[in-house]
């Protein structure tokens, strides 16, 4: 596929204000010779950020490859909603809003070094001199930060979310072992539920604090101004995209001999083709990995991944993006107060994002994160119309009422439908959630497993692979592709030297 079919598909061409590096605009590989002599072919499973990574590395070792994605676009779950998309023109919004990740954290991560380097512009929402403030739902009330801060027992959670965590070593839930008071339990699952993509009393505390000391960044969230993330993975990686097939999904991957035979669908005739590869790298989310009428091995995944994967879990994930005409209501006290960055504290919708802040003088959009058992419940609706009333019946609760008079309708004079974008990634082929997190009983231990190879040719990435404590981000995903393609590496050259 060439480049710029590629970057139609993706939907996400370079737009203005992303300055590139003239070294990293070339869509020519290295002409220079190949530094690692290898006549095989390296196949990689999924074209998101660990794949692409992969693919990157590999290219520039002189390597070839072959990128398979199963959905029509790249990018996995990096997905953005441009004020130019025509399909989403009803949205008020004056910049982008994204539908799957949407904040960078670190800046000087994985990511957030990758986005200096290409002098993206940025903003830290919660500092000068936007200064966005984060809100709190506690029994129905809405309460300022300080306002929060001045409760002992607000105070108390915060020191566990941010140091206690890491250092606890008590088993259970992280619900278990953060005890605190029950009006304060949907901002724990705020924090350190929904934000890891379930719920506090399904994540494994031991191993989220495990996690969480090993992350070596600032910890500082960001966003971009001007570019979605999608733009960054385009510009950095843009050698790798003609090599990737669309529409052609991995079905089975035998190994049993010298290479590896690959099942391919083509997802747009649903016809079934094979595909020889040298090695292989397999980028796929848990569930699919799960699951083996998606994806199935042979031989058969070890039983050491296969345990691995039993204490990892994904669980469902819908995103929603809202409007409302006005929102000094979400500001404290009497609307004059400073921009609301996040809300936490919700029981239906645990977290409210405003992802304006620092980026628009409107702020009007809100952007809904549900995971887990949450998400599992609005999906037990009948229809998208419910799921929308059933967060703004908490809103209004919240809000007086406020929350279904401001929210921005198809002509509202006439009673017309609220205007919103639903993203139900549990839906997505080949996806099938959110991100993964670690179960009550799980450790650093399982995700070293899930990446281990199989035999020198089956390799493993993807954001549930990384061992460094960022699983689920976009730094863990690209730092796994990178691990993995090291790997693959290695047993090329031990191959070679061994001949």
């Amino acid at each position: 596929m060439k480049r710029r079919e590629a970057l139609k598909n993706l939907g996400m061409g370079v737009t203005a204000g992303l300055v590139l590096p003239a070294w990293l605009t070339a869509c020519s590989d290295d002409s220079n010779g190949p530094e690692v002599k290898y006549d095989g072919v390296v196949g990689i499973v999924g074209a998101g950020a660990a794949g692409l990574a992969v693919a990157d590395y590999l290219i520039s070792k002189g390597i070839k490859v072959k990128i398979f994605e199963a959905s029509g676009r790249i990018g996995g779950r990096i997905k953005a909603i441009k004020p130019s998309d025509p399909i989403y023109n009803e949205l008020a919004a004056d910049f982008h809003v994204e539908l799957g990740a949407d904040r960078i954290f670190g800046t000087d991560s994985e990511f957030g070094n990758l986005i200096k380097l290409l002098k993206v512009p940025t903003v830290k929402f919660r500092e000068e001199p936007t200064n966005a403030q984060d809100y709190y739902i506690i029994n129905d009330e809405y309460s300022t930060q300080a306002e929060a801060e001045a409760r002992g027992d607000f105070q108390a959670l915060k020191i566990f979310r941010e140091t206690g965590l890491a250092a606890y070593t008590g088993g259970g839930s992280v619900q278990d072992a953060a005890a605190t008071t029950s009006d304060l339990q949907p901002i724990l699952n705020s924090w350190l539920g929904n934000a890891y993509g379930s719920s506090a009393d399904r994540i494994g505390a031991n191993a989220l604090g495990e996690a969480l000391s090993l992350i070596e960044h600032d910890k500082k969230e960001f966003m971009l101004v001007t570019n979605p993330i999608s733009d960054v993975l385009t510009s950095k990686y843009a050698r790798a995209l003609k090599r990737v097939t669309l529409n052609s999904a991995i079905k089975a991957v035998n190994y049993s001999g010298a290479g590896v035979t690959l099942t391919v669908l083509d997802t747009d005739t649903n016809t079934e083709s094979t595909v020889e590869v040298t090695k292989l790298v397999v980028t796929s989310p848990v569930n699919v990995l799960k699951d083996s009428s998606l994806i199935s091995f042979s031989p058969a995944l070890p039983a050491s991944k296969t345990s691995a994967l039993s204490r990892i879990g994904m669980d469902a994930s819908i995103r929603i993006i809202l409007e409302f005409t006005r929102n000094n209501f979400f500001k404290k006290p009497d609307g004059t107060g400073p921009a609301p960055a996040f809300i936490y504290g919700g029981v239906v919708c645990p977290s409210y994002f405003f992802p304006g802040a620092g980026r628009s003088d409107k702020n009007l959009t809100v952007s809904l994160t549900i995971n887990g058992p949450k998400a599992e419940e609005l999906r037990a609706l009948a229809t998208d119309d419910e799921r929308i009333q059933r967060i703004l019946d908490e809103m209004d609760v919240v809000f007086d009422g406020k929350a279904s008079l401001n929210i921005r309708k198809r002509f509202p004079d006439e009673g017309g439908t609220i205007i919103s974008v639903i993203k139900d990634w549990t839906r997505v082929p080949y996806i099938l959630g959110g991100q993964s997190y670690p179960l009550v009983g799980g450790t650093n231990d399982d995700r070293v497993a899930l990446a281990e190879p199989i035999a020198d040719k089956i390799f493993f990435a993807g954001e549930a692979t990384d061992v460094t404590g960022e699983f689920g981000t976009i730094s863990g995903a690209i730092k796994s592709g990178e691990r993995a393609a090291e790997e693959v590496v290695a047993a090329i050259l031990e191959e070679n030297a061994s001949a």
